[in-house]
């Protein structure tokens, strides 16, 4: 039996994940509905998990693998695959547990549990039950104002919120709208902009009881309610014009190194050393990262038509092949994270969820990528990769512009908790991290306080990954980002020391300490 066979590259993105993460040996319809299984109970019907089973293996038919692998599934194929005991009590138990998640649902969605769960948390109903009736008056107040814009349209009348599923369907008529500007020029940019906007109306009002979403392509939108955000972002772009944070010997080096107009010459600005007068341990650190992620971008070419590099949609090929490996190397050379890639467990999450919610269920979340600090052992960047470089996927983004920002705001609430006798100032320095890669365009995000029981992300840096020799010169933003994330990195061991200090009295606290200023109106 050939079992080392695997379905052909060709085929991804036209058959399921399912048939590239599992023996072929192993292909059944009972296993393919426990794969996917959570997209079962998000509501994909029988009908179609059983079509799409058939029709990948048909696919793969196609292709002619070996004999017995073709005997396999031919039998299948010949087979009621569907009458299998295995199948059907598979379907019982999931309509057992969509009635008793609906049920559990509605018990939590109840007053009763509710105030059960605030008593145990020492808060009032009250309180809550007048914030929310707070939010919901600002959001009618927002909807009402004619001036404003959010941060995916311009305000259309006459038009109902659409439910959870439609959402999605609309985003294209939001983003168009939003690219209005607000003296309604009729002129519409395209697009397929650097900055599309990533989150939805309803998204944004969401998230802002929690996180203020201070990213680029919401700068006209955060500046009317926020405007010392908005100048926060506007200053890390001039900032990353200025490419303050590689710092005049590497610019220089690069800049002589990305203007190599054939794979020989790259390599032999790649062999030469840093030059300078002065050159500190950090510029000879991420000269080294720098050099290993030319190096292998240029053996990637140099054997390819026109020193390219195919596109495609595939995430993780894109995240491992290309993404990994300036970050990855960070690890190494300076010693004080450890990153974690695919479908990384966090525990932060978990551990805000049982404070907000003692009785209840934990969630179980996965990032792409996850940094953990060495010494102090917490969660430090999460990163969200939404799909491949060739083609973005709108409802795939949307989530994960949702979920990075609430991972992001759990890393930092997290690592706090521990140190609330330190002071607010020093509190307010630490910041946690949060990577978008939407495409080929990868965005850092910096996540820190703001105001009592809310924090603020700021787009720090973005750039685009390169595909070409031609389009090489995209690797001088990709450094600029990598540096400031280094020195972030850098400068939080410092203010975890400081924290640390404060809050076990080794240093005198004389102003506010955290815990004072979070609890506050």
């Amino acid at each position: 039996m050939n079992v080392n066979w695997a379905v052909p590259e060709f085929l991804i993105g036209v058959v399921g994940e399912f048939f590239f993460r599992t023996p072929w040996y192993k292909w059944f319809l009972i296993e393919y509905l426990q794969f996917k299984k959570a997209e079962i109970l998000a509501g994909l019907s029988k009908t179609v998990a059983h079509h799409d089973y058939k029709k990948s293996i048909q696919q793969i038919l196609e292709t002619k693998p070996p004999e017995d692998i073709s005997l396999a599934i031919m039998k299948q194929l010949t087979t009621k695959i569907q009458d299998g005991e295995e199948v059907k009590q598979f379907w019982k138990l999931i309509t057992v547990e969509k009635k008793y998640t609906e049920q559990l649902k509605a018990f939590r969605d109840s007053a009763e549990f509710e105030t059960d769960v605030l008593k145990v948390r020492n808060k009032r109903f009250i309180d809550e039950i007048d914030s929310a009736i707070e939010r919901d008056a600002k959001r009618k107040e927002l909807d009402m104002d004619n001036e404003y814009n959010t941060p995916t349209c311009t305000r259309i009348d006459n038009v109902d919120e659409k439910a959870n599923d439609e959402e999605y369907v609309s985003a294209d008529k939001e983003e168009t709208a939003f690219w209005v500007s607000n003296n309604q020029k009729s002129k519409i940019e395209s697009l397929i902009t650097p900055h599309k906007p990533i989150l939805t109306r309803q998204m944004f009002h969401v998230l802002s009881t929690k996180v203020i979403p201070g990213l680029k392509s919401l700068k006209s939108v955060v500046a009317m309610r926020y405007p010392e955000i908005a100048d926060e972002i506007e200053n890390h772009e001039q900032e990353q014009k200025r490419l303050s944070s590689l710092g005049l010997t590497l610019t220089e080096w690069l800049r002589v190194a990305l203007s190599s107009s054939s794979p020989e010459k790259l390599l032999e600005c790649l062999m030469k050393p840093l030059q300078g007068e002065q050159v500190t341990d950090r510029e000879k650190k991420l000269h080294d990262i720098f050099e290993l992620t030319l190096r292998e971008f240029h053996t990637m070419i140099k054997y390819n038509p026109r020193y390219s590099l195919p596109r495609h949609n595939s995430e993780r090929k894109f995240l491992v092949e290309r993404v990994a490996t300036p970050f990855k190397l960070i690890e190494y050379v300076f010693g004080n994270v450890t990153t974690y890639w695919i479908e990384k467990e966090i525990l932060s999450t978990k551990a805000m969820e049982f404070i907000d919610d003692p009785t209840g269920e934990l969630t179980k979340k996965k990032v792409d990528a996850l940094a953990t600090d060495f010494i102090y052992n917490t969660d430090v960047m999460n990163l969200e990769s939404s799909g491949g470089p060739l083609q973005q996927d709108r409802k795939h983004t949307l989530g994960d512009s949702d979920k990075i920002s609430n991972t992001g705001v759990d890393i930092l609430l997290q690592c706090l908790r521990k140190y609330l006798g330190a002071s607010i100032e020093t509190a307010k320095k630490l910041k946690s991290y949060s990577i978008q890669i939407i495409e080929d365009r990868i965005t850092l995000i910096e996540v820190s306080l703001y105001k009592p029981r809310v924090c603020k992300e700021v787009e720090v840096r973005n750039a685009v990954f390169p595909f070409a020799l031609s389009s090489i010169g995209e690797y001088m933003r990709v450094f600029e980002l990598v540096s400031y994330y280094v020195d972030g990195l850098l400068s939080r061991q410092e203010i975890m020391q400081e924290l640390s200090m404060e809050a076990n009295g080794i240093k005198e606290v004389n102003s506010e300490n955290l815990k004072d200023w979070w609890i506050k109106e």
